[in-house]
């Protein structure tokens, strides 16, 4: 017998009855942003990668997996110019970074993975850790709460990318948070209430 696949929307590539095209805000940033993700997040029902390439297109998005597109995306980039987010000891906030500093910065790495995962790639990839650490002190509350997070600072890759841009740049991401919003209670409105995070319920 033969399954019939569901619709997908053309446009955003979501299942028809998830379509978010209407809320999509279509920003640009003078920051290039790099994300890359574990495979493994980018099957994730709930991963905000999708939303955050719909918002800001300019976004890079590389698999970890394909080793030879990783390194040579990563042995391209200046080292001096671009900053790895990530929570290292000697990482430094990017809320005191200074306007000269931020201003010669050409681009933001972010990791999309779980804090694990995360974790082994930085230490197993050399690539990675030529770069100098940013890390965030005074994040907005996260509010993708349709996922569990590891604790109350967590903040989804979308919402990284967007407090970043903002620190940096001072441009304004808001739309991109606000966009994130709206797809997750539109994309989630059907399903029941054991399937969301605790702090989902609680706003519903």
């Amino acid at each position: 017998m033969k399954v019939e696949k569901r619709a997908r929307c053309d446009d955003c590539c979501f299942l028809a009855e998830q379509c978010v095209c209407q809320w999509v805000p279509k920003l640009k940033t003078a920051l290039k942003m790099l994300v890359l993700q574990d495979p493994k997040e980018a099957k994730h029902a709930k991963n905000t990668v999708s939303l955050l390439c719909l918002g800001l297109p300019s976004v890079q998005c590389v698999s970890i997996d394909d080793r030879s597109q990783l390194e040579g995306v990563l042995s391209q980039l200046d080292q001096n110019k671009w900053r790895l987010v990530f929570p290292i000891n000697d990482a430094i906030p990017i809320e005191s970074m200074n306007r000269m500093a931020a201003s010669q910065m050409e681009g933001v790495i972010l990791l999309d993975a779980t804090w694990r995962k995360a974790k082994k790639m930085y230490l197993t990839e050399s690539l990675l850790q030529r770069f100098d650490a940013i890390t965030f002190l005074h994040p907005p509350v996260g509010r993708y709460a349709i996922r569990k997070s590891p604790n109350d600072l967590s903040v989804s890759t979308l919402e990284a990318c967007a407090y970043a841009i903002e620190q940096i740049t001072l441009e304004n991401m808001q739309p991109l948070r606000d966009f994130m919003n709206e797809a997750q209670e539109w994309q989630w409105r059907k399903q029941p209430l054991k399937h969301r995070h605790v702090e989902c319920k609680s706003r519903l």
